[in-house]
């Protein structure tokens, strides 16, 4: 048959056998005109390129594989039923909540919140082989094993309380992304009313669920790593909303969010704040003395003003966020954030925090030293880096 036969039977695209081809994982034969066959052989392949890509294996992994030993189709069709079986038990589970629904309208009772709130999730929700096939795709495409082993091994060091914060707003962040993405696809300006209620939505999300400690504390313990599994996130996110079947990075959503960010009024506030802190660090100025207080003073009212929560975890968020999102004066603002975050310790155990309590920020192994501990460990010639595959040391107020 030809490609766009094959592609109509087998449920693929075109250009996946296309791309397939590429990648030399298919070597489709060709007709006197040039023109590609896909026999029984071609099928076969197909069929286990499809199932190893379910398991988040990436195209040249699979190349690798079947330029060695390639599966024998039993067992690939194993791992198919497997999937498939996954796919019927979540299938029977929403039936049952249509038909309990269905039910309770008949008898004449009113469907509760939950009711209506399970049975939405049950029609969004998706197949959990195939949020694995993407999860796994996108990991193995973005870090090594050792690096994402690393990565586990510090936020398995996190409290509990910590790590659940996150997750039980998760779906609240998604379905802000999938509002941010249905402006971009409008063509709203982020900076008209509508994009920046969205960004107050987001940064009300990140204080509630401690996103801005847990990002700051993981750049700080390793920005090179932080940094792609920032921009692994990013690309997870992007994959989901778009439901995008190409594996290239999309980095314009994100973009579209930080550009809403920029444009918020709390970035507006801060940036003569920014700028004044650099001159300070140019003057070679103290974080304890009296120009730097006062600025300290401005940021926590700005702060408060908008809500962003502990004036230090946000200063630390900030500072890091300039390893994802550089400038052109990118090592200047670095230097100015870093600067008032010290500024802010160099009255904190007179005054405690900003927030009028004592707050432990979590480093991950190993735990970095009190006595004398920056607020951003530095070597010389630090630059735009830390130090890669080293534990920066982190402030405890």
């Amino acid at each position: 048959m030809g490609a766009a036969e094959c592609a109509r039977r087998t449920g693929l695209t075109v250009r996946a056998l296309r791309l397939y081809e590429r990648h030399r994982l298919i070597e489709p034969t060709r007709t006197g005109h040039g023109w590609r066959c896909y026999g029984p052989e071609e099928l076969r392949r197909l069929n286990v390129i499809v199932m190893l890509k379910a398991l988040g294996m990436t195209l040249a992994q699979i190349r690798t594989l079947l330029e060695t030993e390639p599966p024998p189709l039993a067992h690939v069709l194993q791992l198919q039923l497997q999937a498939c079986r996954a796919r019927r038990d979540a299938a029977d589970q929403a039936v049952e909540l249509v038909k309990t629904a269905l039910a309770t309208i008949k008898s004449g009772r009113r469907l509760s919140l939950d009711d209506l709130c399970n049975l939405a999730r049950s029609m969004e929700m998706e197949d959990p082989f195939a949020r694995f096939q993407i999860v796994r795709e996108l990991t193995n495409e973005t870090v090594t094993p050792e690096e994402e082993r690393a990565v586990m091994t510090w936020v398995a060091a996190h409290s509990q309380g910590e790590m659940k914060a996150i997750r039980e707003c998760a779906p609240a962040m998604f379905d802000l992304h999938r509002s941010f993405q249905d402006l971009r696809e409008k063509m709203v300006d982020p900076t008209t009313p509508e994009a920046q209620a969205l960004s107050v939505r987001g940064k009300e999300l990140a204080v509630r669920s401690g996103a801005y400690n847990f990002s700051a504390t993981l750049f700080e313990w390793n920005a090179p790593l932080a940094l792609k599994w920032i921009q692994f996130g990013e690309r997870l996110m992007s994959k989901r909303i778009l439901a995008s079947q190409s594996g290239a990075p999309d980095e314009g959503l994100a973009a579209y969010v930080r550009a809403a960010h920029v444009a918020s009024p709390w970035h507006r506030a801060l940036e003569p704040v920014v700028d004044e802190a650099a001159m300070l660090v140019d003057k070679k100025a103290q974080p304890s003395a009296a120009p730097a207080q006062a600025l300290v003073g401005r940021l926590r009212q700005i702060c408060a003003n908008h809500s962003l929560g502990n004036t230090l975890v946000y200063v630390r968020w900030a500072r890091a966020m300039q390893f994802r999102w550089p400038t052109k004066d990118n090592a200047r603002k670095q230097a100015a954030w870093a600067f008032l975050a010290s500024a802010i310790e160099a009255v904190a155990n007179e005054q405690g925090d900003d927030d009028g309590a004592a707050e432990v920020i979590p480093a991950g192994p190993p735990k970095a030293p009190r006595s004398g501990s920056p607020a951003f460990a530095a070597r010389p010639g630090d630059g735009n880096e830390l130090t890669p595959h080293a534990q920066n040391k982190v402030p405890t107020v």
